[in-house]
This record gives C-alpha cells, structure tokens and sequence, in this order.
C-alpha cells in the first residue's frame, strides 16, 4: 500500500493562489490537514506577517516565518493572554468547559501563569524524567507484548494513545484502572476544545467530560489532603507560596491540562512520527541499523510534522515585526508548523533527515512559555519509536486507504494507522 501524501484535491494548487487570505482560507479548511505544509509556504511567500481578523474576530497577525516567530517567542512583551480563552465561549450551554479552560496554565495572565508554573516545574526537570524512563519502557515492553502476537493493530489506539496517557496518569497518581472513564472524558474533552467543530452535542458531551473531571479530582485532592502520597497530585495539593496553596478550582483546571496535554500531544507525535519513518523507508532503515541514534533524532521527527502547529501571544506593549507594528492586545498567530519548514532555516525543509544536528524547532515554544512537558515528551518518543521498530522490524502500513487526519489545526494527528507485521 502507498503511503505517499494526500493529492492537492479541493483547492487550486498554492503557486497558483496569489491572495494570502485564500492562502489562509484553505489551511482553516478542516479539510486540507493532509496538504497544509505547501500552503504555509505560499502564505510565507506572499505575507509572512498576514494581518486578519478572521481568527479571533479582532484584529491579529498570521506568523509563517521562522526569524519572525522566534523573536516574538522570545519578547517578553508578548505574553499568554486570557481574552484567547474567550474563543471557548459558546454560550450557556457550555460554560462548564469555559470556566474550567479559563483556570488553565495557557489562558492565565502573566503573574498568575508564572505563580503556577513555578509550582510545577519541579517535577518535570531533566533528573526527574530521567527517573521515569524505566517505567516507561515497562509500559511500552507491556503494550508490545500484548500487540505482538496478534499480527496486526491500529497504531493510534493500540499503542500511541495508551503509552502517554499510562505515564501521566501515574505521575499524577490515577489507577490505570480507571483509564476507560478518562479515555471517554479526554475524547469528548478534546473535542469540546476543537472549535471549529462544535455541534450541541459535541457541547453537551463537553459539559459532561468537564462535570466528570471536575468531580474525579476532587475526590483525588480530598483524599491527598488526608492521606499524602508520593505522587503529583499530593506535591500541588500540599505546596504553597507566599500567596498560600492553590484554589480546589485551579487544582482541578491543571490536572485535567496535564492529562489532556501529557496524553494528546505525545500520542500524536508517536503517530505522525512512525507514518513519516514509512513514508521515507531509508531513514527508517538508517535508524534501525543505528537504534542508539533515537535520542538525537526525534527533534527532527518534530520539525518534520509536529503534533502542534499553533501557538499564540498576545502583544502588551506595541511590537515591531518587520514593516508592521504589532498593537497591544493583537493576536499573534504564529503557525509552528510553517516555521518549522521554513527554508532560510533549515535546509531542504521537507526533506526528513534524521542526521541533521542542532534541530531548534518552535514546537515546544521558548522562553518562559516553553513547554514543561518537552523533556518527558521526547523521553516517551525516543523509548516508543526506538522499540517499535526494533521489536516489530517488518512494520508495514495495511490499511486500505490513505491514513486520515484529524480535523484539527490545532492539535495535528491521525484517526488512526493500521499497521501488520
């Protein structure tokens, strides 16, 4: 079975568009996720700073280019604004999800966002995740032995989503037996958080995960507080500042974070890593006559098609980006997925290549907005990619047709990938 990218169905072809609104109509359409890296580059050609409004319903700015994006990633004027989180508000019926987003680290402005992150930094340092390698090889070890047997599995949910989720849900201290009910409430959670595709029904299964979560953690705090243990959840319940402890409702917004963001993300990356090591069989066979090289190359995997292709700031103070002049509160876009292929970066950007050194994609961010999960992350790919391909040498698509996205710009991932051996 082929496994080259989707055609370029559905729209002209980028080199024929020369209005960077179309440009920008066409990566929105949910409908294009197989084809978006051209488009980026023709939007970057044509307005690699594009103003719109169309995102957010006030004005703001589209990033394509790398130069650009790094240095707005880098200004501290540029900060995570709660108005985004207003994107969330669908009315009465959904304010259970919006409160809850509105509690989270992405949507808290400046000094609350680093209160916050103070407290949790400490536990996903590089000495940490270091220690956390073991088990996630023995969770790994375990999901592969259950597969191996059988000849054949869907990628996605036979081994992508239950390796991250398994990890988090332990740091956190959940019982991995009560992974059926968050599988429900992390699904119906994220796709609450799709905007694009938010039906009544999607809204009331929202109100239903985010009622569920709230109500599961609660328990978890409570009984913390009585009866610490050696786990994430008791160190955030029991940690305080000079400001005190954390609110119950900022306890419950940043656990559900962790588990959507420690699970969602990852699992993507291990899907669109593995498609991509199929796609280019002499990468592929390169890492696997070269298994140690893993750690160095999953950044390359990342750049190449990252699981997040969005990432946003908001000006405080008015910021110069090349001729335009970025105004307090304006929406900076900055669309990683582009700048991660941006030529006057790295060299044949669309070419995956798993020895090139010194890989500084945007994807996990900079400065003190970086991810604080990146190192856990990459941690996961290089165990879950590295003993995949050596446990499963023969690894083969199977599937009938070409792999499907996810209509998600937001967070990029496949439905599903099947695979045999």
């Amino acid at each position: 079975m082929s496994l080259e990218p989707s055609s370029q169905e559905m729209a002209p072809a980028p080199e024929l568009i020369d209005d960077p609104a179309e440009v920008l109509e066409i990566i929105l359409d949910p409908r294009r996720r197989g084809t978006l890296y051209p488009y980026y580059k023709r939007l970057r050609e044509l307005d690699p700073v594009h103003g719109t409004d169309v995102l957010h319903g006030r004005p703001g700015w589209v990033l394509t280019s790398y130069e650009d994006a790094h240095g707005l990633l880098a200004n501290r004027d540029m900060i995570s604004d709660s108005h985004n989180v207003q994107i969330f508000d669908t009315g009465e019926g959904g304010q259970q999800f919006f409160e809850l987003m509105k509690r989270t680290l992405l949507f808290l402005d400046p000094r609350e966002h680093d209160r916050l992150r103070a407290f949790l930094a400490g536990f996903f340092t590089p000495r940490v995740v270091n220690g956390l390698r073991p088990r996630i090889q023995s969770v790994v070890d375990e999901i592969l032995q259950r597969v191996e047997a059988a000849g054949s599995m869907d990628l996605v949910a036979d081994f992508a989503f239950p390796i991250p989720t398994r990890v988090i849900c332990e740091i956190l201290g959940v019982s991995t037996e009560d992974l059926p009910i968050i599988y429900d409430w992390l699904n119906d959670f994220a796709r609450r958080g799709d905007i694009s595709g938010v039906t009544p029904e999607v809204e009331r299964r929202g109100e239903e995960a985010t009622l569920g979560f709230t109500d599961y953690f609660l328990r978890h705090i409570e009984e913390r507080r009585k009866r610490p243990r050696d786990d994430f959840i008791s160190h955030l319940v029991h940690i305080e500042d000079e400001h005190g402890k954390l609110s119950d409702q900022d306890l419950v917004a940043t656990f559900v974070l962790l588990v959507q963001a420690g699970h969602e993300t990852t699992a993507n990356m291990i899907g669109l890593s593995t498609l991509a090591l199929l796609r280019n069989p002499d990468q592929r066979r390169w890492l696997q006559e070269e298994p140690d090289r893993i750690v160095t190359c999953v950044d390359e995997l990342i750049r190449y098609d990252s699981s997040v292709h969005v990432v946003q700031r908001v000006g405080s103070t008015p910021v110069q980006v090349r001729d335009k002049t970025v105004s307090p509160g304006e929406v900076c876009v900055i669309l990683t997925g582009a700048t991660n292929r941006d030529a006057e970066r790295f060299a044949e950007p669309d070419r995956l290549d798993l020895e090139r050194e010194n890989v500084p994609h945007l994807t996990f961010g900079l400065g003190n907005h970086v991810c604080l999960g990146a190192q856990l992350a990459r941690a996961e790919l290089q165990i879950a990619l590295g003993m995949l391909f050596a446990r499963l040498p023969d690894l083969e698509y199977s599937g009938v047709a070409e792999p499907e996205l996810r209509d998600s710009l937001f967070l990029r991932g496949l439905k599903s990938l099947e695979l045999s051996w």
